[in-house]
């Protein structure tokens, strides 16, 4: 599963938006930055389990 889905499923609606800076993931809740990562800090071996920072971000939007 990966972090988007994990995020679609627990019932948030993502809007993907292309950045200028390539390498960068930010997850934005109301209009607030909540967890920021490069990209390759993220794991996308897709076995159904969250990485590490997978789980920091998906802890960051249900926190927000």
């Amino acid at each position: 599963m990966s972090q988007c889905t994990g995020l679609k499923a627990d019932g948030h609606h993502l809007i993907l938006e292309v950045v200028t800076d390539w390498n960068a993931v930010d997850l934005v809740v109301n209009r607030e930055v909540v967890f920021h990562c490069n990209i390759y800090d993220l794991d996308f071996g897709n076995d159904s389990k969250l990485d590490p920072p997978g789980k920091e971000a998906r802890k960051a939007v249900l926190n927000a």
